[in-house]
């Protein structure tokens, strides 16, 4: 079911092989460049908190997830990014998760300091429980957090 690399990138619930990154577009475009909805008579549960976290809550309407994740503390992005929701998943149809969101919490799990494929695990494990009919995700837009490193650049002058 997960597919890993070796460089924290892991595809959930999606076929063995492929392989999708952040140049894949969560939204098909129509004939006038508009995004086609897939579930468009329910809009995405997505509940901001104070902070500017997105709690967002996809139901297990498909029998797979559908998102691909990489990063964890034991890669160089320290917190799990989406880098692609497959379009048969039960998060694209949902609504709300995007890629290139940072994921803090899942179902009230904490990730950060978590390796990659204890995240993988967490994800699977908490999609695959029966006992709820939801997955409630805890992210961030990446460049609102100040937990992922910012590339910066020493430059010295000389007079």
């Amino acid at each position: 079911m997960n597919d890993d690399d070796g460089a924290g990138g892991t595809l959930l619930g999606t076929d063995p092989g492929v392989r999708r990154h952040q140049s894949m577009q969560r939204l098909p475009l129509d004939q006038n460049g508009s995004s086609l909805e897939q579930n468009q008579d329910q809009p995405p549960h997505i509940v901001p908190d104070h902070r500017g976290n997105l709690h967002i809550t996809v139901k297990k309407s498909k029998p797979i997830l559908g998102i691909a994740i990489e990063g964890g503390a034991n890669t160089k992005h320290p917190l799990p990014r989406i880098i692609n929701i497959h379009e048969h998943g039960a998060a694209y149809d949902a609504g709300g998760l995007e890629v290139g969101q940072l994921i803090l919490e899942v179902d009230g799990n904490k990730v950060e300091g978590m390796h990659h494929q204890d995240v993988a695990r967490l994800i699977a494990e908490c999609f695959a429980c029966r006992d709820k009919n939801d997955i409630t995700f805890l992210v961030v837009e990446a460049k609102k957090s100040n937990l992922e490193p910012k590339p910066t650049a020493l430059i010295f002058l000389e007079a």
